[in-house]
């Protein structure tokens, strides 16, 4: 996201093992582990590993139908109906990328490497690390909060380990000692993790940078965990901000200009991108998230920030699931939120809402009850939407036509215990299957980004709405973004924005991160505000 003076909390989205996580409420205390003192914060994304190269639920690839099969399950954000099992389309199953092969671009894309990022950095920054992560054998040694590890001009919680992964327009290092044959990224922004059908993984990046110098990337890893490969996935675009993944397993990426556009990126290279028709108005798009209540009916959404930012929904005519990639970009229903709040008043806490094709119509709305959103996510059948200028969070029933306003200016889901609770235990959270069964059960989290005064970092809270700080640093400067989870969560990938740094965050005893996230953004200033 471009530069702004407020404070910035980025909240992504992805439950570690499937659905997406409930929101939880502030405490003015701090909290550190044992005495509830000090404080803390994460965002997490993750996707599940392949069962097998050929059979998979959303998991990598390109899935088809199967009508015979009837299973009932959710993965992601994605609600599935009870009556499809899905299975990897043969011609489409991700590989990992060789270190040095090309990916398609389309042509008439520069191929060259930006020049004018600043790469300075602290010159007593260990960039290595060991070649892999042993699993679960260890006694558990992770404290969330209790910052007692300086590691690469990071504060890091009790039990955390870490290393630079990538830096912006310096080369990606490989752990056979080789290198990419051109720069990192600048400012890398949004981000997810997909996995591949050999066990590996790709961190998927894009990249914020003006003029034509934006995109996205891919670091790739092995089943280890090792960097293996980097690649260009998109090149020639502007202001690539966020986006999200689709249930078929590509990004959407997100152009954040007055003439942006929704781009289709597929994460293992083997199509070029592709402008969506979700963008068949431009804007300053941001944050893309979906709906699938059954598979006629899939509903996509993308949020505009701009003061007449009308948040979009697109509907698919006739949704192509032997061909997924196809869905978003055949014909369909391009619609705009209205707001209808109670009383008339922006600060009203509820209301009712409907769609319409009047975009116009919709700016106007949008102008004067919800301008400026960023953060979209789905959990069930709620999809939650953030104006970061009028601080609030918006939750919209989409079985219904009923809306939710909360404030977030003294924080996210402040006084609003049971939604923090519900989206914290809702659901499975990830576990190792090397557990000892006597040890007792570890506390899920709600990971997110903050960007908060001098130390930016990652943060979390827990059921009973503690916060803690996961991790901090005052040197990189503001905005961390791109929080992402490797596909079995003992990976935790974010970045400096502004340094262009991406960092590999796992714990000393090899065990996964455990909890949810919830993929919203939320802003905040130093001013006071009681609504």
């Amino acid at each position: 996201m471009k530069s702004s003076t407020s404070h910035t909390i980025a909240i992504l989205a992805l439950l570690l093992n499937g659905g997406l996580a409930d929101a939880t409420p502030r405490k003015e205390e701090y909290a550190n582990v044992n005495s509830k003192s000090k404080a803390s914060t994460i965002k997490g994304t993750a996707t599940t590993q392949l069962e097998d190269q050929r059979d998979l639920q959303y998991s990598g690839g390109f899935p088809r139908k199967q009508p015979q099969a009837q299973i009932a399950t959710a993965k992601g954000n994605l609600i599935i109906p009870h009556e499809a099992k899905w299975q990897l389309t043969t011609s489409w199953q991700g590989a990992l990328l060789a270190p040095e092969e090309e990916s398609s671009i389309p042509t008439g894309m520069p191929t060259d490497t930006p020049s004018d990022m600043p790469s300075d950095m602290p010159s007593d920054m260990p960039s290595s690390l060991p070649t892999k992560i042993e699993s679960a054998t260890l006694a558990l040694s992770y404290i969330p909060g209790k910052l007692t590890n300086y590691q690469n001009g990071v504060f890091l919680s009790e039990g955390l380990q870490s290393r630079i992964i990538a830096t912006s327009m310096e080369k990606v290092e490989f752990a056979d000692g080789s290198s990419s044959r051109y720069g990192f990224h600048g400012r890398p922004d949004g981000a997810a993790v997909f996995a591949d059908p050999n066990g590996g993984w790709m961190y998927v990046s894009n990249s914020e940078r003006e003029n034509g110098d934006g995109g996205v990337g891919a670091i790739v890893f092995n089943a280890d965990g090792e960097v293996v490969g980097y690649k260009h996935l998109q090149l020639g675009t502007s202001w690539n901000c966020s986006g999200g993944k689709t249930p078929w397993n590509t990004w959407v990426s997100c152009e954040e200009h007055d003439n942006g556009k929704i781009w289709q990126v597929d994460p293992t290279g083997q199509r070029p991108p592709e402008e969506t028709s979700m963008s068949a108005t431009l804007g300053n798009f941001e944050s893309f998230a979906y709906y699938i209540p059954d598979f006629d009916k899939p509903q996509f959404f993308v949020t505009e920030d701009d003061s007449y930012g009308a948040l979009r929904r697109f509907t698919p005519s006739n949704p192509n699931w032997e061909d997924p990639w196809s869905i978003l970009h055949g014909e369909g229903a391009l619609e705009y939120l209205v707001l209808l709040p109670s009383n008339g008043d922006r600060w009203d806490q509820e209301g009712t809402y409907y769609w319409t094709d009047d975009h116009e119509a919709a700016k106007s709305n949008a102008r004067s009850f919800y301008m400026h959103t960023e953060g979209l996510d789905v959990y069930r059948n709620e999809l939650f939407v953030v104006s970061k200028v009028q601080y609030s969070l918006f939750i919209l029933d989409l079985e219904g036509n009923t809306y939710k306003r909360l404030a977030t200016d003294v924080g996210l889901f402040d006084g609003q215990p049971d939604q923090i609770t519900r989206l914290i235990k809702d659901g499975n959270v990830q576990t190792s299957s090397t557990f000892d069964a006597n040890e007792p059960e570890e506390e899920p989290l709600l990971y997110f980004c903050e960007e908060k005064g001098d130390s930016q970092g990652i943060h979390a809270r827990d059921a009973n709405g503690w916060y803690y700080t996961i991790l901090e640093s005052s040197e990189y400067g503001r905005e961390t973004t791109g929080l992402a989870f490797s596909p079995d969560g003992k990976h935790m990938y974010f970045s400096y924005q502004h340094r262009g740094i991406i960092f590999d965050v796992w714990r000393e005893d090899g065990r996964p991160f455990h909890g949810k996230t919830l993929s919203v953004k939320y802003h905040e200033t130093g001013e006071a505000r009681s609504r």
